[in-house]
């Protein structure tokens, strides 16, 4: 598997950055106040949430994420972050071994089966006293039409299977329908960017 950091990977940050600061800031700010704690960040692309936690003094960081050009992008952008090649829904590492997992944007574009198989690790990993953050598109009566048009937009932009999923992650009605019930209660926590973005906090059943 190629570790090159593709043309691609370079312009992720500098597309998405400005735009998702609300969102990373409010993930930073539903962290536990302990900048000892072992954060997770599955599915962390270039790695920019967990920077915003760094940034934060927060000192014992991880993410992990399929793509290695993702990860080799990551990896030039801080030495201070522990980041691993893997499948956010059978990572290998150990059982209950992280203090918070968070979830950034991450199962809209996935199909249910691949939702639920990584939730269910994330329950997996996460300490019994732990706190699991995911954010995602939220639809609802608190999402301003500006929100949805222009999440749709870009998802339609995005197209082919990704497309797909986020329209039957949409269909279902977002993060509050697709998590795995019999594992999880939510509890939404933060919504930004036009009402179109929701953080929840997870809790184990």
């Amino acid at each position: 598997m190629s570790n090159k950091i593709t043309l691609n990977t370079r312009f992720y940050d500098p597309l998405l950055g400005k735009a998702l600061k609300p969102l990373r800031e409010a993930m930073r700010e539903a962290l536990p106040d302990n900048k000892n704690a072992r954060i997770l960040d599955l599915c962390c692309g270039t790695g920019d949430q967990l920077r915003y936690f760094e940034n934060a003094g927060c000192n014992n960081l991880h993410g992990l994420d399929l793509d290695p050009s993702m990860i080799a992008f990551a990896r030039t952008r801080s030495a201070g972050i522990d980041y691993i090649v893997g499948d956010a829904s059978k990572t290998g590492l150990p059982h209950a071994s992280f203090d918070v997992i968070t979830i950034s944007l991450a199962l809209h574009d996935k199909d249910q089966v691949l939702r639920e198989a990584i939730l269910r690790e994330a329950a997996r990993l996460i300490k019994p006293e732990g706190q699991i953050l995911s954010a995602d598109f939220a639809f609802d009566e608190n999402t301003l039409f500006i929100g949805r048009f222009l999440i749709t937009a870009v998802e339609r932009f995005a197209g082919g299977e990704h497309y797909r999923n986020f329209k039957d992650y949409r269909d279902r009605g977002g993060m509050t329908r697709v998590i795995p019930k019999t594992n999880f209660k939510i509890k939404e926590i933060a919504r930004v960017l036009k009402g179109g973005i929701a953080v929840w906090q997870l809790s184990l059943q």
